[in-house]
């Protein structure tokens, strides 16, 4: 359970064993730190060209559109003959890549959920995906089902501004009475997105809600991203349900805030997210990102910081409290932290892609954490409180540490993390 930057691992888990457990087969270990998340099991072909031919060809800038199979074809055969610079099949899905990034900043395993093509052979846009994923990332609960894998259209403009048209292939067939209860009922956290409930009468949708049921009534986390703002306009209604019952920490950009909760100001749409969960990360591009969660009265801890006001007055105030679910509040208090890219961001923007994945990737690590070192050390200081806090760390670090590692994606190429990230001298 390791942490990137100055952080000491012997500080944060004083315990004997430092070991990284990736191996499902290992003996003698019978705790798994791991994390389960339900997917629309895509690859990604990137397409770079002129932002105004994006638009000729239908794709809406900076958000994703689901294309039917016809659709999706036809639009492959317009790129190949507009002769593009095209990159090939890359492993993708929104859930996936935090997964993958999880497993790197943790060194621990997780599960993906997902329908993925029954036939896979060399060459293959499957065969890609299942080649680009990491060990530690377990592919075995994968439901293969005849057909083709889900692919995205990934349109790279010259401004580097990433559009989406998206063919789901089987990814949407996943049923509901594939989700395992007991791997959802035994994990840190579990995770999906809205995506798998577009449109809601497939049965990944039907899935996706068992799976939020089956870990709430077990006191398992769960962590939903919000997609693309274009799907969040058109499900609204459903989407503040879907917060409201099951989800615990709820990840979105700013303009995905905005069409949720008609709020241009990142604070005050965190505001009103927290109405309907516990936690809620909002990246914000080139301004950074914005974290909200809950506290309680007995908990807060004020900042050692500049104490900052924008929409909200002192909005930062008790940004070193620890993250509690507002349930275990007996006076329950708003907390909120800001920071702004990291270094400034990186000099050379390589790709915008993933930094909102990566950045949920290290929330969940730190949640995962908390249970983890609850369980491993439970006489901790850090647990001897009558309230037992969500996080690990204070939500300021938190933010930190989220706009660290989206920080290694956006300096990347790719929308996945390679490895660990490093210390902040490396």
């Amino acid at each position: 359970m390791r942490f990137p930057g100055s952080r000491n691992p012997k500080h944060y888990f004083p315990v004997t064993r430092k070991a990284t457990r990736v191996d499902w087969d290992a003996e003698g270990d019978p705790q798994r730190w791991y994390v389960v998340g339900l997917d629309e099991v895509i690859v990604d072909l990137e397409v770079y060209g002129p932002r105004t031919l994006g638009e000729q060809l239908g794709f809406s800038v900076g958000e994703s559109v689901q294309l039917d199979a016809a659709s999706h074809g036809q639009l492959l055969e317009r790129l190949a003959a507009e002769g593009l610079q095209v990159r090939s099949w890359a492993a993708g899905g929104t859930v996936a890549n935090t997964l993958n990034n999880y497993t790197h900043l943790s060194g621990e395993p997780a599960v993906l959920l997902g329908a993925i093509q029954d036939t896979i052979r060399p060459g293959d846009p499957a065969w890609a995906y299942v080649a680009q994923t990491p060990k530690a990332l377990n592919l075995n609960h994968l439901k293969p089902l005849p057909g083709p894998i889900g692919s995205a259209i990934t349109y790279v403009s010259d401004d580097g501004e990433r559009s989406f048209g998206v063919g789901p292939g089987v990814a949407g067939d996943y049923p509901p009475e594939a989700v395992p209860a007991d791997l959802i009922e035994g994990a840190a956290m579990v995770l999906t997105s809205l995506y798998c409930l577009r449109p809601t009468t497939r049965p990944i949708a039907h899935a996706a809600l068992r799976m939020m049921e089956l870990a709430r009534d077990a006191g398992v986390p769960v962590g939903f991203g919000l997609g693309t703002a274009g799907l969040v306009r058109e499900l609204r209604d459903e989407v503040q349900q879907v917060l409201s019952e099951y989800v615990t920490v709820a990840a979105m950009n700013l303009q995905e805030a905005t069409a949720l909760t008609g709020e241009t100001d990142a604070l005050l749409a965190a505001e009103k997210v927290l109405d309907l969960v516990d936690v809620v990360i909002v990246t914000e591009g080139p301004r950074g990102l914005t974290v909200g969660g809950w506290t309680d009265e007995s908990t807060k801890r004020e900042t050692r910081e500049e104490v900052r006001s924008g929409a909200i007055p002192d909005f930062n105030r008790w940004e070193y409290s620890r993250l509690v679910r507002r349930k275990d509040c007996p006076n329950p208090v708003r907390i909120y932290s800001h920071t702004h890219p990291y270094r400034g961001g990186p000099d050379r923007l390589a790709n915008t892609n993933g930094a909102g994945d990566a950045a949920l990737a290290a929330l969940l690590h730190d949640l995962a954490a908390n249970r983890y070192h609850v369980q491993t050390v439970p006489d901790s200081e850090k647990h001897a409180g009558q309230i037992e806090p969500l996080s690990y760390s204070s939500l300021s670090r938190i933010a930190q540490y989220s706009n660290r590692v989206a920080y290694e994606v956006l300096r990347a190429r790719s929308p996945r993390l390679d490895g660990p990230v490093g210390s902040d001298e490396a």
